[in-house]
């Protein structure tokens, strides 16, 4: 298996949330990602900066104007590669979790 050197539960945990998102067909940003899994923001975006560089999540900047005081947000989703990668890690490393299903994830519009 090819992708991230350091396997952690925070990369485990975004690794969930992105392939619930798949499920969904949603594009999570990071502060999506950050209260679905319970991480501060410095951990879910080393975590999303490391999965970038292997190859395993495309980002892309959303293209509506920002609003006052808001930050403009970066989507990401997972590449052909991650999809494959991280259902295989996520198997290994946690036999018990569920395979992520259809469903609306309850992260608000953060």
């Amino acid at each position: 298996m090819t992708g991230p050197i350091r396997i952690t539960k925070p990369l485990l945990d975004v690794l969930e949330v992105l392939l619930r998102a798949l499920a969904d067909q949603e594009e999570p940003h990071g502060w999506a990602i950050m209260k679905a899994t319970g991480r501060s923001g410095p951990t879910v975006y080393g975590v999303l900066e490391r999965l970038e560089q292997d190859g395993w999540i495309e980002g892309r900047w959303d293209d509506r104007p920002t609003e006052p005081n808001k930050p403009r947000r970066r989507f990401d989703r997972l590449t052909p590669t991650g999809v494959t990668s991280a259902r295989d890690l996520l198997a290994e490393r946690r036999p018990q979790s569920r395979p992520a299903k259809p469903g609306r994830l309850r992260w608000g519009d953060a």
